[in-house]
Order: structure tokens, then sequence, then C-alpha cells
């Protein structure tokens, strides 16, 4: 019986998402810069989280080049909602290439959910509403946590604009209307406008899947990425767009984006603002991408650092509730710990030639 039952739990897992992870030919290694001086404030950071986290992977790069590399940095992970930080970053790319625009509603969009219609006053929601979560429109959506399903207010309680609710059904239409308006999938444009100029290594377009449910006419796409890339995305963005002399995405799109037009309700210390899709902590000065499980991206634009911790909460359903049995805490207040361990690292920024001998690159 035990052998028939881990018989079933292997053919289950065989079900689960599957990634070539050969290695794209634009990638790009980056420089491991980690100097002697340094050598202690390491091995304190990397025994916090070998005993104190239960993160399964952790990078952090300073001024392009990483000061810290910790567990399964090149696992493709699912992002959970650090995907609609990415999505932040696709829709100022289309803006700028002007496939989209903020003030364009739903309406003229001719976007509506056949599921459960818009009315008249929904339909005049924009994507600039969309983007800050506050749509105005209250309808049940894959991807949901509990939590967000008993904080949904009723349908018509606030015009579109007006309030601030942490919205998976704006989120996963703003997926809609992207393919939409750009002729591209996701996981396309993913490719296309980030995984080939930042040079990633590993993804590719298939590492977007989506979900879809009776309930919504909006399908919640779901984007894997490892550690490293998306760290990549994170210092192009702390570098206001640019990543190796190419503008990515517009400067002025960084700082509009990265601005609080919500105050947070509470529960995501040290966070207190949200942006176009961005978490913003104003006392520190940096926003955050954040997902369930334990995926955090913090990125502090003033000292060039970006800092990303990672759990690797399964590619299947078995995987999934086997991650939620073993009830790891990967917490956010772990990753500012880390994060206030690594800022006061020095600004160091020395060509390749120069830091012989403790210089590596990324695998």
């Amino acid at each position: 019986m035990q052998n028939l039952f881990v018989f079933c739990c292997l053919a289950m897992l065989g079900t689960a998402c599957t990634f070539q992870t050969k290695t794209l030919p634009t990638h790009r290694p980056l420089v491991k810069n980690m100097p002697p001086e340094n050598a202690e404030a390491l091995r304190k950071a990397y025994d916090f989280l070998q005993h104190n986290t239960e993160f399964d992977a952790f990078i952090a790069l300073k001024n392009d080049s990483i000061i810290a590399d910790w567990g399964r940095t090149d696992l493709p992970i699912m992002t959970h909602s650090a995907r609609k930080s990415i999505m932040s970053v696709l829709y100022g790319i289309a803006i700028d290439k002007g496939l989209l625009n903020l003030d364009q509603s739903l309406a003229e969009l001719n976007i509506d959910d056949q599921k459960a219609p818009l009315s008249d006053i929904e339909k005049t929601c924009t994507i600039r509403d969309l983007l800050m979560s506050r749509s105005g429109i209250y309808i049940e959506a894959p991807g949901e946590t509990q939590e967000m399903k008993n904080g949904r207010p009723q349908r018509g309680a606030h015009r579109p604009g007006e309030f601030f609710y942490y919205n998976n059904w704006g989120f996963n239409v703003l997926g809609t209307i992207f393919e939409q308006q750009t002729r591209l999938s996701i996981g396309q444009a993913m490719e296309e406008w980030l995984a080939k100029p930042l040079g990633m290594k590993h993804f590719r377009a298939n590492f977007v899947r989506y979900k879809s449910v009776a309930y919504s006419g909006h399908r919640q796409y779901i984007i894997y990425l490892s550690a490293a890339d998306l760290a990549r995305i994170g210092m192009m963005m702390a570098n206001g767009g640019r990543w190796e002399g190419q503008q990515i995405v517009a400067e002025n799109w960084v700082k509009l984006s990265t601005q609080a037009y919500s105050k947070d309700p509470g529960g995501n210390e040290p966070c207190d603002g949200y942006a176009y899709l961005w978490w913003t902590d104003s006392q520190h000065h940096t926003y955050w991408a954040t997902g369930w499980g334990g995926q955090f991206m913090l990125i502090d634009p003033q000292n060039r650092l970006v800092l990303v911790s990672r759990n690797d909460t399964g590619r299947s359903f078995l995987a999934k509730g086997l991650f939620m049995w073993r009830g790891k805490q990967a917490l956010r207040k772990h990753h500012q710990y880390m994060y206030e361990m690594l800022r006061e690292f020095p600004n160091i920024n020395i060509p390749k030639a120069q830091v012989q001998g403790f210089t590596k690159t990324l695998r």
C-alpha cells in the first residue's frame, strides 16, 4: 500500500510544469564582486540565510555586480504575485512603443467579462486605475487568496479610481489587455523585450502559463523565473530603466510606476504604499515585488542595490500541497534584515581586469 502511495505521488509529480533550462544564446554572465574586506559580512549573511530563514535561493546585486549568491538561484520558480511587477515593466515598454495609453478605458478597449458582465460605470475604469489597483470592479478571479476574497467589496461600492483594493480581477485583465493590444503573448514579450536584452540565462516564452476558471472570462497568467533572472529586471529598474547602456524601459516610467498612489492598508510591513503594481517603502526609499510563498525582490535605487529571495512552491498541484503541508516560513522581515546587512557594502564598481583573484561569474 505504501508503495502504491509513492507511485501515485510520483505520477502526479510527473504532470508538473517542466522547463528547458538550456542556456539562452543571448545570456551574458554577471561579474561577482566579493572582495576580501566583505568576507566577514558575507559569512554572517550566509549564516543567517542557512540558520534563520527557509528561503531556497537568494541573490544580491550592487552596481550591476553580484555581491551575494546562495542556493538555487538558476532554478525557474513560480513568481506568484511578483508577476504583477514584471507586468508593470512590460506596460512601460508597450506605452513607450505607442501600443497602450494609460487613460484608455475598458469601454474604449472593448473589454468586458462574459462570465460577469460589466456595468457602464465599471467600463469607465482605465489602464491607470488597473495599475493602481483602483479598478472599482469587484469580481471573483483566479489566483485569489482567502484574505482577498474576504476583503472584496460589494460590486458598485466604489467608482473606478476611488478606492484601493488589491484585486486579482484587475491584475488578470491587465494581461488580457496587454496581449490584445500588443498582439504578443506575455511570454513572447518577456523573451524579446526583457530576457534577450538583459542577457537572462534561461527564460523562454513558455515559462508563462495560464489558468482559466468558469467564473471569470480573464485568465490568470503565471510566470516562472529564476532568482538570478528576476534580479536582472530589478537591477535594470535600479538603473533608471537602463542595462549595459541600452534604455530598456523609459526612465520616466520607472519614476512614475514606483511612486505610491495608495496607502497600504497594513500587513505588508515595511511597505506602506502601492504604486503601479509595486509595493513601496517610504522610510527606506525602496520598492518591492512580492509573491505568495516567499517571493521577494527589494530595489534600492539610491544605493543601486537589488535583493531577491525565492522559495520553490512547486510545479504541480501535489507539489504545492506538499509545500503548504511543510509550512515553510519565508518571511518578508527576513528579506528586509538581509537588506539591512548588505546595504552598507561599499560602492564597488571596479573594472573586471582589476578584480582578478576574487571575481567569478554567475553560473
